[in-house]
C-alpha cells in the first residue's frame, strides 16, 4: 500500500511542477485581494500573474525590476494616451507598437505585460476613462505584486547546479560509448554477426539535458563559461552521433567478412600488417581515454599531468601501418575495409579536438566549482586484446 501511494505521488509530480502550482496559487491569492478590498476586474489581477510567473529563482530576481519599470511606463502611457487623445482600436494598436519598439530599444525582455497593461486599460468605458482605469491599473499592480512575491519566496530549486552534474556525467558516459565503440571495432574480427549496441537512453538523457540548459542559462553569470556548456553539449551530441557511426561500420565489416564473395585468406584470420594497424587504433583509444579523464577532471580542478592528445606524430605512425597494410592488399573488398578505417580514424581525429578545445575553455574558468564524487567515474579500462587477422 505504502509502494502504490509513493508511486501516485511521483506520478503527482511530474504532472503538477512547481511553477504550475505557485500559478495556481499566485491566481487565488490575487482573486483574494482583490475581494477582500473591492477592486474590480479581479480577472486583470489573475491574468498578471500568470504572465509574471517565472521558471527559475535567477529568472524571477534578474527581470523583477524590469517587470516593475515596463508595468508603471505602460500604465502610464495608456493612461495619458485615454485622457488626451481618446481611445480606439487604432489608437491602442498604435501605441502598442511604440511599447514594443520602446521595449527592443531599452532591450527589455518581459514586454508582454506592459503590453496586456495597455489593452486593458486603453479599453476602458470612455465616459469614465479615468475611474475603470485607476482600478484596473491597480488589479494589474495586484497581480504584478503577488508574482513577483511568490516567485522570491516559493520559487523552485535552482537549476544551475542540477545542470552541470548532468551534463558533467553524460560527458564521460557519451565519451564512454564512444571509447567501446572503437573497442568493438577493432574485436570484432572474429565475429560470425554483430548486434550494433544503439545509445537509446544516453539520447534520452542528452535531450534532458538540453532541456535543462533552456532553464539553467537564465542562471549563468560570466564567470560559468557558458561557451565550455554549449560546447559541452556539443561533445556530448558528437560522442553519441560518431560512435553509433562506428558501430555501424563495425555491423558492415562482420557482415562483409562472412559473406560469401569475400576473398578466400578471410577464413584464415587478419594479416599481420592490418592487426599492427588495429593495434594501433587500440593505443589511440588509450589516448582519447586519458585526454578524456583530464577533461573531465577540470571540471572541479586543473590535472597535473600534461595533456596528451592524438598529435601529428600518432597520425604520422598511423599513415605508416597503413601503408605498409595497402602494399600487400587491393581489390574492391579492401578497398572497403580502407573506407572503413577512415572513417574511424576520421571520428578519432575529430573526438581529439573536441576534447581539447573543451579542456583549453574549462582550464580557464576564473573560478571551478567542487564537484560531488567526481571521481568516481575515473575507472579503469580493462584491457583489450587485438583481434586474429583480416
Amino acid at each position: 500500500m505504502e509502494g502504490g501511494g509513493f508511486s501516485l505521488f511521483s506520478k503527482l509530480k511530474t504532472w503538477f511542477g512547481p511553477r504550475i502550482l505557485k500559478t495556481g496559487l499566485g491566481v487565488t491569492i490575487a482573486l483574494l485581494i482583490c475581494q477582500l478590498f473591492s477592486v474590480q476586474p479581479a480577472s486583470f489581477a489573475a491574468i498578471t500573474v500568470v504572465i509574471n510567473m517565472q521558471p527559475s529563482v535567477s529568472k524571477a530576481l534578474s527581470n523583477a525590476w524590469e517587470q516593475i519599470t515596463i508595468n508603471i511606463l505602460a500604465v502610464a502611457l495608456a493612461i495619458a494616451v485615454g485622457l488626451t487623445i481618446g481611445t480606439n482600436p487604432y489608437i491602442i494598436g498604435v501605441i502598442v507598437i511604440l511599447m514594443i519598439a520602446l521595449a527592443n530599444r531599452m532591450g527589455w525582455r518581459g514586454v508582454n505585460l506592459g503590453i496586456v497593461s495597455i489593452i486593458f486599460i486603453l479599453d476602458a468605458p470612455p465616459d469614465q476613462f479615468l475611474e475603470h482605469a485607476i482600478s484596473r491599473a491597480l488589479c494589474i499592480f495586484i497581480g504584478l505584486a503577488v508574482a513577483l512575491t511568490i516567485n522570491r519566496v516559493l520559487a523552485p530549486p535552482r537549476y544551475k547546479k542540477h545542470f552541470k552534474e548532468k551534463l558533467y556525467a553524460l560527458v564521460y558516459d557519451s565519451s564512454e560509448f564512444f571509447l567501446d565503440s572503437l573497442k568493438h571495432y577493432v574485436g570484432s574480427t572474429t565475429l560470425d554477426s554483430y548486434e550494433k549496441v544503439r545509445p537509446t537512453l544516453l539520447e534520452k538523457r542528452l535531450e534532458e539535458v538540453t532541456e535543462l540548459y533552456e532553464h539553467a542559462r537564465e542562471e549563468f553569470g560570466s564567470k560559468d563559461k557558458m561557451q565550455l556548456m554549449e560546447r559541452l553539449l556539443e561533445l556530448c551530441r558528437g560522442f553519441i552521433e560518431r560512435g553509433e557511426n562506428i558501430e555501424e561500420m563495425t555491423r558492415q565489416r562482420v557482415k562483409r567478412r562472412q559473406a560469401p564473395d569475400s576473398p578466400p585468406q578471410m577464413g584464415q584470420g587478419i594479416s599481420h600488417e592490418f592487426q599492427n594497424l588495429l593495434d594501433y587504433i587500440l593505443v589511440g583509444k588509450g589516448i582519447l581515454g586519458a585526454l578524456r579523464d583530464s577533461l573531465y577532471l577540470s571540471f572541479t580542478y586543473v590535472p597535473a599531468t600534461p595533456l596528451r592528445t592524438l598529435d601529428q606524430d600518432f597520425w604520422n605512425e598511423f599513415d605508416l601501418r597503413m601503408d605498409q597494410w595497402q602494399k600487400h592488399f587491393s581489390g574492391v573488398y579492401f578497398l572497403r575495409a580502407t573506407m572503413e578505417v577512415a572513417v574511424v580514424a576520421t571520428e578519432m581525429r575529430w573526438a581529439s579536438k573536441r576534447m581539447r578545445s573543451s579542456y583549453e575553455l574549462s582550464i580557464k574558468k576564473k573560478e571551478l566549482q567542487p564537484l560531488e564524487e567526481s571521481k568516481q567515474f575515473l575507472k579503469e579500462e580493462p584491457g583489450v586484446s587485438g583481434g586474429t587477422k583480416e
